[in-house]
């Protein structure tokens, strides 16, 4: 549950600023969700046009992210 409270807040910061964990970024009109130094995705108006995972963990948080942008439009 407290990764969920991370990446909403990853998805809404606007500036690259690397760290442990759940962080992201805007560049453009695209915003980055990483973990730890991983680009886990890549979204551009809301819709993922990158995604990777390496662990459980990764996957449920983009599943989590993806699910999170497309309902709070």
């Amino acid at each position: 549950m407290e990764f969920m409270k991370a990446i909403v807040k990853a998805l809404s910061e606007t500036e690259y600023k690397p760290r442990p964990k759940w962080w992201g970024f805007r560049k453009g009109n695209r915003q980055f969700l990483c973990r730890y130094n991983h680009i886990i995705a890549v979204f551009e108006n809301n819709e993922p046009i990158y995604t990777f995972y390496e662990t459980r963990t990764d996957k449920a948080g983009l599943l989590f992210a993806i699910n999170y942008l497309k309902s709070n439009i």
